[in-house]
């Protein structure tokens, strides 16, 4: 794939990457994750489940900000996704701005990197974020340093709406250091003022403009009489259609293309359009040619595009209603051609309506009244649930389904406020088991025993996502007795929730049966217990909390185990010893919190999800008759300083 090569060239031109945005029509998660997200990371192409999850430690470890915007209706939230990557989808109708309709899509593709210095590359064309996109389809995709502010200006003008619309606030602007040479390239979107064809054609008086584009407005001679006062009337519109079963133009035949084509004899009539061959041969290699090339020449200039235009209305013409489109225009030698031989055209050469409504975008309304941002939050344990409504609806008619909690939760609209928006009513909720969510990642909203809609959850917070634990509770307090580190430890895996995701061709990995309490001495369960309590004596809260809820073998995982533990072995003896050392375990935690807290913060840990799930009733177990006598009971919580 040569774009991808390409991409792992630019990455390894910057420094550590800060900041990676992408933009893309529609998306394939899985192939974005196994090669982009690799290259980015600058690792090899994982083969199994246990590299993915090493990426993402990678990715939140290296504070990468790396995410991807696409058409909201587009996105199948139901494939595959292995890390917890941001991907956002955007509705161009909800943007706030008139010529962003419901016909409107979502269809830039874009590429932004900068890295912690402060150096920028943009990268622009036509390439889906998708196999088809960067290994099956001819494409043409561009990347360019970013060497003036006014580039720089560009981008976040045209990043700002959408970051923005996924509830990230203002495109934040960090301080650059401007390289590279070419000064004089342009960044052309859709939420500038000028539209596209204005900005191509600015200061030329253009004899012909070249197209390469693999989709046309179905009434084409309709589309150049709206083209032709922006362009100028003078130009000829020079096409190379991707040909569909190597022979059909994508548009319907009129006499009218016969009459722009073939002018008659009169002088006030003059060439209009020509369709040319490519200039080289089709790569047998390539399923369709994709690419979108536009070149407007005046005869001693001539000006270059590269990006996501088609040549339809809502693609290039932008009048009354337009696309989310971008792309970079350039200045080329005034020589440049990208046509072949001329081709005269007639009507057998064109697409049926039939064959046009088969290749026709079946793109399908959104079927909410409100948008939703739906975050979980790893530090906290909880979701965080806000949106803003069209219109007013009551409580019952939209209810929301999300991983690890048990009950749907009711959506409804706040009323009686102030102002144009109105507000969807605000939820904060923890989680029954947040183990679901590493691998299930997205929301269903449902309006009675129908499922309308399903989105992406944005995980914040990631480094404190706990992806490795081991298999069995002995495992765990062997590595404690033997000083193991558990982040380097051969006896952690993958917790049990990604082992249900694995890669293709990756072979079942063996499991080990249960231990029970008979395999456990009295002497390695204490000792390894000690060992845990000695670690509590972190340096730093922030170690702290890894230790208790991040690590593999935290003490969320251990107390969880212990459960599991004294509710399957009837030894009552050595559970019970088990309970009440895990016990003073969640007391010297609580301490250490206390130790490590700044000055005027609660002395007490917070009551959320985090710390409950470190709680085991010490009196769920009790000792058999003939030890459970009060001597000989204040003796054992005496010498093993336990509680009563």
């Amino acid at each position: 794939m040569k774009l991808l090569e390409q991409l792992r060239e630019q990455v390894a031109s910057l420094g550590e990457i800060r900041r990676a945005w992408f933009t893309s029509f529609n998306l394939n998660i899985p192939f974005f994750e196994t090669h982009l997200l690799s290259a980015l990371l600058g690792t090899d192409t994982p083969a199994n489940r246990l590299d993915y999850e090493n990426m993402q430690w990678m990715l939140a470890d290296s504070k990468m900000d790396a995410r991807i915007f696409c058409d909201a209706r587009m996105l199948e939230a139901d494939q595959l996704k292995r890390t917890a990557i941001p991907i956002h989808g955007i509705l161009p109708q909800r943007l706030g701005r008139k010529v962003f309709q419901s016909k409107s899509i979502f269809h830039p593709k874009v590429i932004l990197l900068e890295d912690k210095q402060g150096r920028m590359v943009l990268g622009a064309g036509s390439a889906n974020l998708s196999v088809d996109g960067w290994g099956r389809n001819q494409e043409v995709f561009r990347f360019l340093p970013v060497c003036t502010s006014q580039q720089r200006d560009q981008i976040a003008a045209f990043f700002s709406p959408l970051s923005e619309a996924a509830g990230l606030g203002p495109f934040e602007k960090f301080k650059a250091i401007y390289h590279g040479e070419d000064d004089a390239w342009r960044f052309v979107h859709s939420f500038q003022d000028k539209v596209f064809l204005q900005q191509l054609t600015a200061g030329l008086t253009v004899q012909r403009l070249s197209v390469w584009s693999p989709y046309f407005s179905r009434d084409l001679p309709a589309l150049l009489d709206k083209l032709r006062p922006v362009v100028g009337e003078q130009a000829v519109f020079s096409l190379v259609p991707d040909r569909r079963e190597n022979h059909y133009v994508p548009t319907r035949w009129t006499p009218r293309i016969a009459e722009l084509q073939e002018p008659s004899d009169r002088q006030d009539q003059q060439e209009v359009l020509s369709f040319h061959a490519r200039p080289t041969a089709r790569d047998a290699r390539t399923d369709f040619t994709h690419a979108k090339i536009w070149l407007a020449s005046s005869g001693k200039q001539a000006r270059m595009a590269v990006g996501s235009w088609n040549f339809t209305g809502r693609g290039c013409a932008s009048l009354d209603c337009r696309n989310i489109e971008a792309g970079i225009v350039f200045d080329v030698n005034a020589r440049t051609d990208i046509t072949g031989a001329r081709e005269l055209l007639q009507s057998d050469a064109f697409s049926d309506n039939a064959a046009l409504d088969a290749d026709a975008l079946d793109l399908q309304d959104y079927p909410l009244p409100f948008d939703l941002f739906v975050v979980y939050d790893w530090e906290k344990c909880a979701y965080a649930i806000t949106g803003k409504c069209d219109r007013r609806f009551d409580a019952g008619v939209y209810t929301l389904r999300l991983p690890g909690v048990s009950k749907r939760q009711s959506l409804y609209s706040m009323t009686n406020l102030r102002g144009d928006t109105i507000p969807l009513a605000a939820l904060a909720l923890e989680p029954d088991d947040d183990g679901v969510l590493l691998a299930d990642h997205s929301y269903e909203v449902w309006q009675g025993g129908e499922m309308r809609y399903r989105g992406l959850i944005q995980e914040v917070n990631v480094k404190y996502r706990r992806g490795q634990g081991y298999d069995s509770l002995k495992d765990l307090l062997n590595d404690l007795v033997d000083g193991a580190d558990p982040e380097r430890s051969s006896n952690t895996r993958l917790r049990e929730a990604l082992r249900h995701q694995p890669v293709p061709g990756e072979e079942e990995t063996w499991v080990p049966p249960a231990v029970d309490s008979q395999g456990m001495s009295y002497f390695r369960l204490f000792h390894a217990f000690a060992q845990f309590r000695a670690r509590l004596a972190a340096p730093s809260r922030a170690a702290l909390e890894h230790m208790l809820f991040v690590s593999p073998g935290c003490l969320q995982e251990l107390v969880s185990k212990v459960d599991e533990q004294i509710k399957q072995d009837g030894n009552a003896v050595f559970n019970w010893f088990l309970l009440q050392e895990t016990h003073a375990l969640y007391r010297a935690a609580c301490a250490a919190y206390d130790a490590t807290r700044e000055k005027y913060q609660s002395k007490a840990p917070p009551d959320n999800y985090r710390w409950r799930s470190l709680w085991l009733d010490p009196h769920s177990v009790r000792l058999p008759r003939e030890l459970g006598r009060k001597p000989t009971m204040k003796q054992i919580l005496d010498v093993c300083n336990y509680e009563a």
